[in-house]
């Protein structure tokens, strides 16, 4: 009986050895594959790009199935410092303000600080300037006291901002700057961290203004045998598919040994 045993385990072993390195080579063709192109990565929509982006003036291909984006009003408490650190963000979930303490000040007989987060289409707006493009909607930041009404006349420390930014086939680049206008007209680079992968960018913005992200675009070069410029590079989705043929056979051989 214990030979019986030892001779089903010694047969088990290969079956599950081959298939615990498929499903290990699985996993390195799609990091290798997610590295050759960006666009490969993340989960996408309409192509290429994060899902559901919402463009104010949104390119032709996507304008049947786009949709507004989000606008943000936030009423933010006022303290003895001001008001105080949280994190408020657009139900879409573009954008989204990290507030420290203090970022506005106390106002005599104010209550509240109103910030209000605006998407605007950057062509109505100067363009960042060089050979960078805007990606995706502007946005504008005001803020008001209440009761009053009155404009808060700026920022007493800087805010973190996170704004989300679309890709697509035509549209895309190798870094991301978040650019910063006081009046739309004037822009200024800031200090960014470019996450490409989860296509968002964020820094430190110093005042009330608008905002957009903006890069150089990048001519898209397809691979020998390419089409037209669109989508994923070959080689990317030749890797991607291999991939996913090599996963489907891991999976059943580990199946099959489980099953003896």
């Amino acid at each position: 009986m214990t030979e019986d045993r030892g001779d089903h385990r010694d047969r088990r072993r290969p079956a599950l050895i081959v298939g615990l390195s498929v499903v290990a080579a699985y996993a390195a063709l799609a990091a290798w594959s997610g590295s050759l192109s960006p666009l490969a990565r993340g989960p996408l929509l309409d192509g290429v790009g994060p899902v559901n982006y919402r463009w104010v003036a949104p390119p032709p291909e996507l304008e049947a199935t786009n949709q507004p984006p989000s606008s943000g009003r936030f009423r933010l408490p006022l303290g003895r410092q001001g008001v105080g650190t949280q994190v408020v963000f657009t139900s879409d979930s573009q954008v989204t303000v990290v507030i420290d303490e203090g970022s506005i000040g106390p106002a005599p007989r104010e209550r509240i600080a109103e910030l209000l987060v605006e998407p605007v289409d950057p062509a109505e707006i100067a363009p960042p300037g060089g050979d960078l493009a805007p990606f995706g909607n502007a946005y504008s930041f005001d803020a008001r006291f209440r009761p009053s009404g009155d404009p808060v006349p700026g920022l007493d420390r800087p805010i973190q901002v996170i704004l989300v930014y679309p890709a697509t086939s035509t549209l895309h680049a190798t870094s991301h700057d978040i650019m910063f206008s006081p009046d739309g007209e004037t822009w200024e680079a800031l200090e960014t961290t470019d996450s490409p992968a989860q296509q968002q960018a964020q820094a430190d913005v110093p005042g009330l203004g608008f905002v957009v992200v903006a890069g150089v675009p990048a001519p898209f070069t397809p691979g020998p045998g390419g089409g037209g410029g669109e989508g994923t590079p070959p080689v990317a989705i030749a890797l991607l598919v291999a991939a996913g043929v090599v996963l489907l056979i891991g999976v059943g051989l580990l199946i099959r040994s489980r099953a003896r």
